[in-house]
């Protein structure tokens, strides 16, 4: 199977994700929130809004859903993969409208981008994998702050 058939296979296998072959010789993952329609609109947003709820937070602010961005999807795949030695051969390039990763190895995004979209479709352990890794980012994100903040603090 040539590459262009590849990828065929793999969009139509694992709505919402989609491979992408780029001209530099990459190729990309993605899950464009604005893309979502039919029985895939809102796909995984009730974990997210999970993760609002556990948290005290509103499920949704001025129309917008507080949390369930590109950055958090990130999150998410990053703790479900992070034992995974093929994760160091993704970048990702998320940002608030969907979920993006790139890698030269269509191989590494054809199995992780497969096997992602299976822990999304389980609902409850795709709620349980969000809610454990975005408190874990919250937390790394205080110690990076906690850090920066005394490196400033020497330097003035």
């Amino acid at each position: 199977m040539n590459i262009e058939q590849r990828i065929k296979a793999f969009n139509r296998a694992n709505p919402p994700f989609y491979l992408v072959e780029h001209d530099d010789g990459t190729f990309s993952l993605c899950l464009a929130f604005s893309f979502l329609r039919g029985k895939y609109a809102g796909f995984g947003q009730d974990a997210f809004n999970q993760y609002a709820k556990q948290i005290g937070e509103p499920v949704k602010e001025d129309g917008f859903y507080t949390h369930g961005n590109g950055y958090e999807w990130e999150s998410v795949f990053k703790k479900a993969f992070e034992k995974t030695p093929n994760i160091s051969k993704i970048r990702f390039d998320c940002e608030a409208g969907g979920f993006f990763c790139y890698s030269r190895d269509l191989s590494v995004l054809e199995d992780l981008g497969s096997q992602f979209r299976k822990i999304c479709l389980d609902k409850n352990g795709f709620a349980e994998l969000v809610c454990t890794a975005l408190e874990e980012a919250v937390i790394q994100d205080e110690e990076e702050k906690q850090c920066l903040t005394r490196v400033i603090g020497e330097k003035i």
